[in-house]
């Protein structure tokens, strides 16, 4: 009994030594993550270094790309849409077979102008023959991200604060003492009745201590930096107090035809409910859109699937 009181008090012995050198190196590890963000946030631009009305510059479609903050420009799709359809351009109707969709609205003057974005331009084409709620966003929006981010306004997923790690000096030591400490239990339980506890023991230690050697997080997720840059984030804010009368959560007659976009890019789904709250049948047409795109999307998968089995 007295022995196996001796191997646990040596095994939690050794836990309490690495729990310590862990603690320790997590400590540090923190403090190198708040020094790193404390740099970064004093060598952020100054806000009143900012380009005055650069929202404007920007235009309400990139904005909806910023505000969305993910890299991502689907907002900037339905922008376009609710624009298009708060100007009567595109309205609400029905498909031959009777299923709510967007269509081009008649007349000469419900089109887009000559001087129109291309991608107002391409959505009207594609208005001709089906309902452009149904087409990937993706593939009308693309060269805006790009653009944002050759401009400056977006960054990378991947990017993170400059950070240098600290040296794991506290796993290291005890990583180093656990080879010696491993030997010493065999040596102190060698006799036949205890070897197997003595060998086990000694080789889980010495599992530990290669856990202990490997390298820790290079980049925590707390040095991620978000998509939106500085610039960015100042084009927001402008976009922000500019609309601001435009909040759903504080109005509650619809949108005038040159207010909804701006609402829909700034506030986003809130926004979009309201203005649809306003335009029977719209929300309708979206959702059948939506829905025939991912019906397509998942037959398109099982046909690649189905090639792929068959060779």
């Amino acid at each position: 009994m007295i022995v196996w009181f001796a191997w646990a008090g040596y095994v939690l012995g050794y836990a309490a030594l690495v729990a310590g050198a862990v603690a320790l190196d997590n400590r540090a590890r923190a403090k190198a993550v708040a020094e790193a963000l404390a740099r970064y946030e004093a060598g952020k631009p100054d806000p009143v270094d900012a380009v005055p009305d650069d929202d404007l510059r920007l235009g309400i479609t990139r904005i909806a790309v910023l505000v969305q903050g993910d890299g991502e420009a689907h907002s900037a799709f339905w922008t376009v849409i609710i624009d298009m359809v708060a100007r009567g351009i595109l309205k609400p109707g029905t498909t031959y077979d009777g299923k709510p969709t967007l269509e081009r609205s008649a007349g000469s003057r419900r089109r887009p102008a000559p001087d129109a974005s291309d991608m107002e331009q391409e959505i009207w084409s594609l208005a001709y023959s089906k309902n452009p709620a149904s087409v990937a966003p993706h593939s009308v929006t693309y060269p805006i991200a790009q653009n944002l981010f050759a401009e400056g306004y977006l960054r990378g997923r991947g990017v993170f604060v400059d950070f240098k790690a600290p040296r794991p000096v506290w796993p290291w030591t005890v990583a180093a003492l656990s080879l010696p400490l491993a030997a010493l239990v065999v040596f102190l339980f060698l006799h036949w009745r205890y070897a197997p506890v003595a060998g086990w023991t000694a080789l889980a230690m010495i599992v530990v201590a290669w856990a202990l050697t490997m390298p820790g997080d290079v980049s925590p997720e707390a040095l991620r930096l978000p998509v939106l840059t500085e610039r960015g984030e100042e084009a927001v804010r402008q976009a922000r107090a500019r609309h601001a009368h435009l909040d759903p959560a504080k109005r509650t007659e619809p949108y005038a035809p040159e207010e909804a976009a701006a609402a829909y890019a700034v506030f986003g789904q809130d926004a979009y409910h309201h203005f649809a709250a306003h335009m029977p049948g719209f929300s309708a047409a979206v959702d059948e859109g939506i829905g025939e795109r991912r019906r397509n999307a998942a037959a398109e998968e099982r046909l690649r699937t189905w090639n792929t089995f068959n060779g």
